[in-house]
């Protein structure tokens, strides 16, 4: 049985129009759709792993300090 939910205020990544994306669950296979421009992600894969830092630790850390 397939559902369908529409996710509010969600922009789509394609098109940019809001309010258009559905989540779609079948079974065990989920994914997202615009219904504006036929757009489509598996959100069954696996995310891109992360960059791997710049060699030597990527410079000084960044402190903040408030002005008290």
């Amino acid at each position: 049985m397939i559902k369908r939910r529409f996710i509010a205020g969600a922009t789509c990544p394609e098109c940019g129009a809001v309010d258009k994306i559905v989540r779609v669950e079948d079974g065990n296979a989920l994914w997202m759709e615009c219904v504006a421009c036929d757009m489509r992600k598996d959100l069954d894969a696996e995310p891109a792993p992360a960059p791997a830092p710049p060699e030597g630790g990527g410079g000084n850390p960044v402190v903040w300090k408030s002005g008290k």
